[in-house]
């Protein structure tokens, strides 16, 4: 009698044991990934769940609270719906790892506050497995290099050429503060010696050829055009005794009205020649006054 009792009092202990277990796990909040397998970086879902009596007060985890072997980068609140006097509250994580492990473990906790106190009940530990792009390579693979050409597009780097652009700037203001009187003297006697020797070649052209009406007037008007520009005095526009007082030289004056008889009166060839070749020594100190830009007027020299 007292077996058979002892029997009955062991077999109602078990099944209230296995009562009180599925009432605990039946109360454990559900915690689960939305996928078996993660790459590294790559975003995962994890749902926490919570059934509890409605009165009951709980706090999910939130940003302060350690993932690992995860990070959190957002979580999502859903309503809590509450039916008969048990409420259901849930939590979307999306969470990301670069750890690598074969498996990943999570079992988050839910806190209940009951009378001041807090108490922490934990969700499952749920995995995942760890997806792995790159296989492992057998001892006998054999590596094969390339040379294939890939094209790769390319930023052009503005803030370096805008730098490039002040530094330029910077030199140039330096250069014209500094230099550029000297630049533009540099410039202008360039010019001036250009000038003259086109006027020796021209002129030379008329020497060389015999002294007729034609040529005579053409190698006068070449001079006067010449000298004009270089001593800044229109002359081209003067008759010979006007050109004479301008240049300060009865000696020029004759000069030219010598030319006008061969040009005029078609007399005196003979003396056309040396009288164009002495010209030249005008024209020569025209230049030399051009260049050096003197103060006063022009004086020919003997």
């Amino acid at each position: 009698m007292n077996k058979i009792l002892t029997n009955i009092l062991f077999i109602t202990f078990i099944l209230t044991a296995n009562v009180v277990v599925g009432q605990q796990e039946e109360s454990l909040p559900y915690g689960r990934f939305n996928t078996d397998s993660i790459m590294l970086g790559e975003e995962v879902k994890y749902t926490l769940r919570f059934e509890h009596p409605a009165d009951a007060e709980i706090l999910f985890p939130d940003s302060t609270y350690n993932f690992a072997p995860f990070e959190l980068l957002d979580k999502t609140y859903f309503p809590t719906r509450t039916i008969n006097d048990i409420s259901v509250d849930c939590v979307e994580y999306t969470l990301s790892t670069y750890d690598i492990d074969s498996v990943y473990e999570l079992g988050l906790p839910v806190w209940i506050y009951t009378q001041g106190e807090k108490d922490s009940i934990f969700a499952n530990l749920d995995g995942i497995f760890f997806k792995d792009l790159i296989q492992v390579m057998p001892d006998s693979a054999q590596l094969y290099a390339t040379v294939d050409y890939m094209p790769v597009s390319q930023e052009f780097n503005y803030p370096y050429l805008l730098i490039f652009i002040g530094i330029l700037i910077v030199i140039g203001l330096v250069v014209v503060i500094g230099f550029g009187g000297k630049i533009k003297e540099y410039y202008r006697k360039k010019k001036l010696q250009k000038r003259y020797n086109q006027f020796l070649q021209d002129y030379g052209s008329h020497l060389v050829d015999e002294m007729t009406v034609n040529n005579v007037e053409e190698s006068v008007v070449i001079w006067k055009s010449f000298m004009a520009s270089a001593v800044a005095i229109p002359i081209q526009a003067m008759t010979s005794k006007e050109a004479g007082q301008a240049l300060h030289s009865k000696e020029l004056e004759g000069q030219l009205k010598v030319l006008d008889r061969v040009i005029y009166a078609g007399q005196g060839e003979e003396e056309a020649k040396a009288i164009l070749e002495g010209l030249k020594e005008w024209a020569k100190q025209g230049q030399e006054y051009a260049m050096t830009k003197p103060e006063g007027a022009f004086v020919f020299k003997k």
